[in-house]
């Protein structure tokens, strides 16, 4: 719960810097105000995607489809390690008044398809990690539906 405040804060920040940015960087950097709702609505549902899959871990029960859990949880991880990697690059770069490398948002789609190929793989019997799966999988969705309205708002 505490790892949220610190997110949205840094998201807050960040958003307000844009705006205050010195520098001349293109509208598409900038963004018009739903580009940068959705930029800031990314950022949370992938900070709270992150948390999810720390707790997913330590859950019981977990059966993969054609992987192995282990290797399924790996990817989790990793995945959303890249995605906000990536995202702070970018927010870092936009702070700066620079234009983030498109390789950025190729990273972070690679990762969130990575991401979906995991939770796809993995399901319980467990009613606790079972629901847990669910709120990993409705965050995803979440942090996707932002994503894809950055892409489409932010040009």
């Amino acid at each position: 719960m505490f790892y949220r405040l610190p997110l949205v804060a840094f998201s807050a920040v960040a958003l307000a810097l844009v705006s205050q940015v010195a520098a001349a960087p293109s509208r598409r950097q900038l963004g018009n105000l739903q580009c940068n709702i959705d930029r800031a609505e990314f950022i949370f549902n992938v900070g709270q995607l992150s948390g999810s899959v720390s707790s997913l871990t330590n859950a019981t029960g977990l059966v993969a489809a054609n992987s192995t859990v282990d290797a399924d949880i790996a990817a989790l991880q990793t995945g959303v390690q890249g995605v906000s990697g990536a995202a702070k690059q970018i927010i870092l770069d936009l702070v700066n008044g620079e234009n983030a490398p498109p390789e950025l948002r190729d990273q972070i789609g690679g990762n969130l398809t990575q991401i979906s190929l995991a939770l796809e793989d993995l399901s319980s019997n467990d009613t606790a990690t079972a629901a847990l799966l669910d709120t990993v999988n409705t965050q995803f969705d979440n942090a996707d539906l932002a994503g894809a309205g950055v892409v489409f708002n932010c040009k």
